[in-house]
């Protein structure tokens, strides 16, 4: 006997720039997922949304023949999805998302959801900055990079030794110079316990077992299946380390490079500091970008042209006066003592 349709669930998430999400679904793994990701944002909310989002296998057809005819497929190694994006220009975005594959619902998360509430906020006056911020005080120094070049490492090295953090890979940037929190979990690898061993020695013992685990399937598929644990900074420290507001005290672009050492501080402009942030966050949102060219014509184009200028004064306004330096990062076998390192030069760590 078929089983019946489950029912559809909705989550409603209202981040520090005001911007709301909503998603919905009949898959507990998307709702589980992400409500472990923004639980922290979760409100009642029962008018319109910034974004709206229906994720599930029927999803696209569901809500209606435009979406249909406007959709994109996407494909990332074993990954298969269909994403349909609707009314970009208009008061709530509306985004139809289907797929298979482990990976799949991080996929529209990093990929669609995190670049449209960049949208969003710089709609409202705020930049989303794809950055690792690290506190002191009431200090916030903010370490835009991609990926690979140690920033959660930093994080983690930073929250476990007492100090405050607002994330390892967005925060939310006011034109008066704040930085927001935003809530997004930690991913944590196999390769933990090597490269930052007082950090796993924190973790609670069925973490622990977990990352031995994920080690040992990633031995055995010969690094082909490398899947994070998912915690948020409270699950792995075990006390509050997330500083809600900060002030921005200072920048420092991080560059991975082929060298032996870590070279720099060296100063840097603020137009040079806002270039680098809108390029690492514009490919976070190439994806997205290449979504967007199933839509008629080519307004699209002209509107994430806009959306980069009002970014930008954002980004201008709240790095007025706020010093820029750059750093490059060698690629070592041991970043735990690099990243002691980084954080001593930018005053960051204890004694600084």
């Amino acid at each position: 006997m078929p089983q019946p349709a489950r029912s559809i669930a909705e989550r409603t998430y209202r981040f520090a720039s005001g911007v709301t999400l909503r998603l919905r679904s009949r898959r507990e793994d998307v709702l589980a997922h992400f409500e472990g990701e923004y639980g922290s944002a979760a409100v009642e909310h029962s008018g319109a949304a910034d974004i709206d989002v229906y994720a599930g296998n029927d999803a696209i057809a569901a809500l209606g023949e435009r979406l249909l005819d406007h959709a994109y497929e996407g494909r990332h190694k074993t990954v298969r999805w269909r994403v349909a994006v609707a009314d970009l220009q208009q008061e709530t975005i509306r985004v139809a998302f289907e797929g298979s594959g482990a990976l799949v619902v991080s996929f529209l998360q990093t990929f669609y959801i995190e670049p449209l509430l960049r949208v969003k906020m710089a709609g409202r006056d705020h930049a989303l900055v794809h950055a690792a911020t690290l506190n002191k005080g009431d200090r916030a120094v903010l370490f835009p990079a991609g990926s690979a070049v140690g920033k959660s490492t930093m994080m983690l090295q930073h929250a476990a030794e007492g100090y405050q953090v607002q994330g390892d890979n967005y925060v939310i940037v006011t034109p008066d110079g704040r930085t927001l929190a935003f809530p997004r979990r930690l991913r944590i690898y196999s390769d933990l316990p090597k490269i930052n061993p007082a950090v796993y020695r924190l973790l609670p013992g069925r973490e622990r077992v977990r990352l031995r685990l994920a080690g040992l399937i990633r031995t055995l598929s010969a690094g082909y299946a490398n899947m994070p644990r998912r915690l948020t900074v409270d699950e792995l420290i075990g006390d509050s380390r997330i500083c809600p507001e900060a002030h921005l005290d200072a920048v420092y672009l991080l560059f991975a490079h082929t060298g032996p050492e870590l070279t720099g501080p060296m100063p840097r402009s603020a137009d040079q500091a806002i270039d680098r942030i809108q390029t690492i966050n514009e490919a976070e949102g190439a994806r997205l970008v290449e979504a967007l060219s199933a839509l008629p014509g080519d307004g699209h184009e002209g509107f994430m042209e806009q959306v980069r200028s009002r970014e930008r004064d954002v980004l201008a306004r709240a790095l007025n006066g706020v010093p820029a330096f750059e750093l490059l990062v060698p690629r070592v076998r041991n970043p735990a003592l690099l990243v002691a390192k980084i954080r001593r030069v930018t005053g960051l760590a204890a004694g600084a």
